[in-house]
C-alpha cells in the first residue's frame, strides 16, 4: 500500500554509492575506477493520506526514546539493565576496545621508531702480580648506550592510508557496539511483551479450567437426573482434561519466557521475573522520516559503510606497496670507561642516512594482493547493498503490518464480544435443558480461542512497533556511545539525491 510510503519512503532516489575502490580521505583519486553498489530507487508517492495511528512529527524523525513511550517503568528498568549487563553487549564493548587499540597501532607508522640499547662491564684487576693497584687502575669499567631511529617518509600516502583505515575499522566496531545495544534493547522489550502475553494466556487457561469444571457440574446434574446420557458426561470430562493440559503448557511456556528474559539480563535463569498484569497501550507513531535517513541512523549500515571505506583504503595501500619507499635512519652511541664520562657530549657519535627500497620481483605476490583487495571490496559493496535492501524491507514490512494488525485486532475484538454473548446464552439454555453439550462446548471453545488470539494480536502490534523502531535505527538506543577519542578521518558519505 503506497499511502504508508508517504510516511517513511517519501520520494527519494537512492544512490549508487561510491564503494571507494581507491579511496583517500579526501574522496576518490582522480582517474581511478569506482566500485558501485547499486541500490534500487525507493518509490515516489505524493499521497498525503496517513493512517489514524500516525501523528505528525515536527522534526520528521522517529522518536528517540521510543521505549519510554510505552509508559512501562518496569520495561525501562529492564532495558537499562540489559544494555549494561548483557553478555553480547559486553562482548561488543571489548571488541571496540580492541579495535581502538589496533587503530592506535596503525597510526604509529606516522611517527619515527626509536630503539635504545645499553650495556655495562667492569673488571677488577687489583692484587695481580706486577699490576698497578691504585684505585684508578683497579677499576676497569666500560659503559655503552646506543639508540637507533627509523622513519618512513610517506611519499605516496601509504602510511596515512593505513592509519585512516584503522580509524575507520574502529568506528565500524563502535557502530557494531551500538547495534548490539540496540538489538538487546529490542530483544528485551520483545521478551517482556511475550512474558506479559504468557501471563495473560495463563490466566485465560485457568479461567477455562474453571469454566469446564462448571460445565462438568451442570452435565453431571443432568446425567444424575437422567436428562442426558453418559456420552455428554464423558465429553464434559474430556473438555476439562484438555483445559487442564492447556493450563500445564501455559505454565511451562511462561516459565521458559521468564528464564529467557533473565538470561538477557545476565541473571541466573530461575523464572522469578514477575510480568505486569496487562500489556501496555500502543503509543501513537510519529512520522518516521525518509529513506535516506536510515543510512545515517542504522548501526549496521554505518558499520558496513565504514568497513567498505576502510577496504577501499586497503586497495590503495596494496597498490602503493608496488611503489618505492624512502626511509631515514640514524643511530647514536655513548661510551666511556667510567660513569662520569658516560654522558659526555664528546662521546656522542651520530649518523643519519637515507635509503630507498623498491620491489622488483616478488613472484606476482604484490599484484595478487591488489586483486584480492579489489575482490574483497566488491564483496563488501554488494553486502552493503544487501544490508540496505533488507533495511528497506524491514521498514516496509513493519509499516504494512501496522495497518493489517490493527484491522486484525479490531475484528478479533468484535468476534470476542459476540462469542462471549453466545457462550452466556448457550450456558443458560444448557442449564435449562434446551441446548446440547456439543453446542455448549463449541461455544466455549470458540470464545477461548478467540480470546487467546485477541491477546496475541495485541502483543503482536506492540512487537511490530518494536520491529519498526529497530528497522529505523533505534533512536536513542541505536546511537553510538562516546568512547575514547580517536583522530577523526573524513568519511566519504554516500551521495543521496535531493528529496522532493
Amino acid at each position: 500500500m503506497r499511502s504508508r510510503s508517504a510516511i517513511l519512503l517519501l520520494s527519494v532516489s537512492l544512490f549508487g554509492i561510491s564503494g571507494c575502490t581507491h579511496m583517500s580521505m579526501g574522496g576518490l583519486q582522480p582517474g581511478k575506477t569506482e566500485t558501485v553498489a547499486d541500490i534500487p530507487q525507493a518509490p515516489q508517492d505524493e499521497a498525503s493520506n496517513k493512517p489514524e495511528w500516525v501523528t505528525p512529527s515536527p522534526d520528521r524523525l522517529p522518536s528517540t526514546d521510543w521505549i519510554a513511550e510505552f509508559n512501562d517503568p518496569v520495561l525501562s528498568k529492564l532495558v537499562s539493565e540489559a544494555m549494561s549487563a548483557n553478555t553480547n553487549v559486553r562482548l561488543a564493548a571489548a571488541r571496540v576496545a580492541a579495535a581502538e587499540a589496533s587503530a592506535k597501532s596503525s597510526r604509529s607508522g606516522l611517527y619515527p621508531s626509536i630503539n635504545a640499547t645499553g650495556s655495562a662491564s667492569r673488571n677488577l684487576i687489583a692484587d695481580s702480580p706486577g699490576v698497578d693497584s691504585s684505585p684508578s687502575a683497579a677499576d676497569n669499567s666500560r659503559f655503552s648506550l646506543g639508540d637507533s631511529v627509523s622513519w618512513e617518509l610517506d611519499m605516496w600516502g601509504r602510511v596515512r592510508d593505513t592509519a585512516n583505515a584503522g580509524d575507520l575499522n574502529a568506528e565500524a566496531s563502535n557502530a557494531d557496539y551500538a547495534g548490539a545495544r540496540l538489538s538487546i534493547a529490542g530483544a528485551t522489550t520483545q521478551t517482556w511483551f511475550n512474558l506479559i502475553e504468557a501471563r495473560l494466556q495463563l490466566d485465560l487457561a485457568e479461567r477455562n479450567v474453571q469454566t469446564q469444571e462448571r460445565a462438568l457440574r451442570l452435565t453431571k446434574r443432568r446425567f444424575d437426573g437422567g436428562v442426558s446420557g453418559s456420552s455428554d458426561y464423558r465429553l464434559a470430562r474430556s473438555a476439562l482434561a484438555n483445559a487442564q493440559a492447556t493450563l500445564a503448557f501455559r505454565k511451562q511456556n511462561k516459565s521458559a519466557i521468564s528464564r529467557q528474559l533473565e538470561t538477557l539480563l545476565r541473571r541466573y535463569p530461575e523464572a522469578e521475573v514477575v510480568a505486569s498484569a496487562d500489556l501496555p497501550m500502543l503509543p501513537p507513531l510519529t512520522d518516521a522520516g525518509t529513506p535516506d535517513e536510515i543510512f545515517l541512523r542504522r548501526p549496521d549500515l554505518l558499520a558496513a559503510e565504514r568497513r567498505m571505506q576502510a577496504q577501499g583504503l586497503q586497495v590503495d595501500i596494496a597498490k602503493k606497496n608496488l611503489l618505492p619507499r624512502l626511509t631515514l635512519s640514524g643511530n647514536a652511541s655513548l661510551g666511556g670507561g667510567s660513569l662520569t664520562r658516560l654522558f659526555s657530549l664528546e662521546s656522542l657519535i651520530s649518523s643519519i642516512t637515507g635509503g630507498i627500497t623498491a620491489p622488483i620481483f616478488q613472484g606476482g605476490a604484490l599484484r595478487a594482493e591488489v586483486a584480492r583487495n579489489d575482490a574483497v571490496l566488491i564483496q563488501l559493496a554488494e553486502s552493503y547493498a544487501d544490508t540496505a535492501l533488507n533495511a528497506y524491507r524491514e521498514v516496509e514490512d513493519a509499516l504494512d503490518a501496522e495497518e493489517h494488525l490493527q484491522e486484525r485486532e479490531r475484528a478479533l475484538q468484535v468476534s470476542l464480544e459476540e462469542a462471549r454473548k453466545a457462550e452466556e446464552r448457550l450456558e443458560q439454555r444448557f442449564s435449562e435443558g434446551l441446548a446440547s453439550i456439543l453446542q455448549l462446548l463449541d461455544s466455549q471453545s470458540r470464545r477461548i480461542n478467540t480470546e487467546g488470539q485477541y491477546i496475541s494480536a495485541r502483543k503482536e502490534r506492540l512487537a511490530n512497533r518494536v520491529r519498526l523502531h529497530l528497522a529505523l535505527g533505534g533512536g536513542l538506543y541505536g546511537a553510538e556511545s562516546a568512547r575514547e577519542k580517536l583522530p577523526k578521518p573524513k568519511l566519504v558519505i554516500p551521495k543521496i539525491a535531493s528529496l522532493n
